[in-house]
C-alpha cells in the first residue's frame, strides 16, 4: 500500500493548494475554471478510444441523467466543498470530507437496498460522532459567519458536499452500470458540464476585476492543482481500485485528513486543536470498526 499512500498524500497536498488559491481567486471561478479544465485534459486522454460515446447525438440520449450527474456530481458539491475550504481550518474540512465512505454506505442501503451489518452500522455511528464533535470549536473567520445550532454555515457547506457529491455519484453509478460510459467518459463529461456552469455563474456573480490576470506562483499553483487533484488523483485512484479491494482503498484513503493536517501545519501555520485530535481519534475508531475485514486483509498483505 506504499504507492497508494503516496498518491493520497499528493491529493493532500491539492487540498492544501486549493485552500491558498482560494484566498487570491473568486470561489465560483477558480472552481468552473479548475473543472473544466481537468474534463478537457482527460477528454484528451480518452477521446480516441471513445469518440462515438462523446458525440452530440448520443449524449443527447442520456441529457436528463447527464445534467444530474453534473449538477450533483460536480458542480454544486464542489461550490460547497470550496466555500466549506475557504473558511474552515483545512484540518476540520478535510475530516469532514473523510465521511465520504459512510454516506456511500447509507446511500446505499437506502437507495440501493444494499444491505448494512450491525457493526458497519456502529462504525458509521461513532464516525460520525467524531465529525459532530469537529463542530463545538469554531476559530477564524468561521466565527464572524452564520450558524445554525452547533454548525457554522461553512461547516454545513462541507457537510452538504458530501451528502450532495455521494449522491449524485449514486445517480452516475445508474449511467456505468448500464454501460453508457466508462468512469473516465463520465467524469470528463461532468467535469466540462460542470466547468460550464461554474464559468457562466461566475460571469454573472464575479466582478471582471476580481479575475484579472493572476501573477505567475498563483498560475502554477492552479496548474498545480487541476493535474493532481483533478488528473492525476482520479487516475491514481482508478488504478488502486485495479488493485486492491474498494474498501481497503477507503481504507487507506482515511491517510488524506491526516496528511493535510501535517501539511496545514507545516505549510499553512494552521495550529492542532485538541478537538481535531480527539475528533480524529473518535473517526478512527468509527474507521477501524466498519473496515475491520480490509485491516485483517491490510494485515495478510503486510505478511506476506
Amino acid at each position: 500500500m506504499f504507492w497508494p499512500l503516496v498518491g493520497f498524500a499528493a491529493l493532500a497536498s491539492a487540498i492544501i493548494t486549493n485552500k491558498v488559491i482560494l484566498q487570491h481567486l473568486p470561489l465560483v471561478f477558480f472552481v468552473g475554471f479548475r473543472m473544466l479544465c481537468g474534463g478537457l485534459i482527460l477528454l484528451a486522454l480518452t477521446y480516441r478510444s471513445s469518440s462515438h460515446r462523446l458525440r452530440f447525438a448520443y449524449l443527447k440520449q442520456d441529457f436528463l441523467p447527464l445534467l444530474g450527474a453534473i449538477i450533483f456530481t460536480n458542480f454544486v458539491p464542489a461550490l460547497l466543498k470550496a466555500y466549506g475550504l475557504k473558511n474552515l481550518m483545512v484540518s476540520k474540512a478535510a475530516f469532514i470530507g473523510s465521511l465520504d465512505p459512510f454516506v456511500t454506505a447509507l446511500y446505499a442501503y437506502v437507495l440501493l437496498n444494499e444491505r448494512l451489518n450491525t457493526r458497519k452500522i456502529i462504525g458509521i455511528g461513532i464516525a460520525f460522532t467524531g465529525a459532530l464533535f469537529l463542530c463545538f470549536s469554531h476559530v477564524g473567520i468561521e466565527q464572524t459567519l452564520p450558524s445554525f445550532l452547533i454548525f457554522s454555515l461553512p461547516e454545513l457547506a462541507a457537510f452538504g458536499h458530501v451528502a450532495l457529491s455521494r449522491y449524485g455519484w449514486t445517480l452516475a453509478q445508474v449511467l456505468l452500470k448500464k454501460d453508457r460510459y466508462s468512469p473516465f467518459e463520465l467524469l470528463s463529461i461532468t467535469m466540462i458540464g460542470a466547468g460550464v456552469m461554474g464559468l457562466a455563474t461566475s460571469m454573472a456573480v464575479d466582478s471582471i476585476t476580481d479575475i484579472a490576470m493572476p501573477p505567475l506562483w498563483l498560475v502554477g499553483l492552479v496548474a498545480y492543482t487541476v493535474l493532481i487533484g483533478n488528473v492525476i488523483g482520479y487516475t491514481m485512484y482508478a488504478s488502486f481500485l485495479k488493485k486492491h479491494s474498494a474498501g481497503l482503498v477507503s481504507l487507506a484513503g482515511f491517510s488524506i485528513p491526516i496528511f493535510v493536517t501535517f501539511f496545514g501545519w507545516v505549510f499553512l501555520g494552521e495550529t492542532l486543536s485538541t478537538n481535531v485530535i480527539i475528533a480524529a481519534a473518535i473517526m478512527f475508531i468509527g474507521v477501524f470498526i466498519f473496515y475491520q475485514n480490509e485491516v485483517k486483509e491490510l494485515l495478510h498483505v503486510r505478511d506476506h
